[in-house]
């Protein structure tokens, strides 16, 4: 008499298992993969807002500059968050005669790029999250300072 009942209950079991395990690694991958996506697009959509809100003070500063006789300052400042989806960030000014905002974060690595028109020129300039000015320099050019 052989005895069969007993290891088919148990490889059911077992193959259950199995197909249990492969379906909910499918699914956590998956899943993963999904939330990582989100994440990257709301980090760009958070870059987007804080480059147009420098690309403002820019075009404000610019606007200001082009009022100012010898002697005035122009400061235009923002407090802007310090993270973005809890990662750091930086804001760059490229100038040149088609100056514009870049917006990047290191890990995960996403540039957001603004542009911006001004008449007054525009120095290249980095500054951190937080609190930024635009300032017009004595040398007659746009550049953006984080406050200290």
């Amino acid at each position: 008499m052989t005895e069969t009942r007993g290891v088919a209950t148990t490889l059911n079991y077992v193959l259950g298992l199995a197909i249990a395990l492969v379906l909910i690694t499918g699914l956590l991958i998956a899943g993963g993969t999904f939330v990582e996506t989100q994440r990257d697009e709301s980090i760009r959509t958070e870059l987007a807002v804080v480059g147009e809100q420098v690309s403002s003070d820019v075009q404000t500063a610019d606007r200001l500059a082009q009022t100012t006789t010898d002697n005035e300052t122009v400061r235009v400042g923002r407090e802007l968050p310090p993270r973005v989806a809890g990662n750091t960030y930086q804001v760059r000014i490229e100038g040149g005669s088609d100056p514009r905002i870049v917006v990047r974060t290191i890990d995960p690595k996403i540039n957001v790029t603004v542009p911006v028109r001004t008449t007054v020129p525009v120095a290249r300039s980095t500054a951190s999250g937080g609190s930024v000015v635009v300032n017009y320099t004595a040398a007659g050019e746009l550049k953006l300072e984080g406050s200290r």
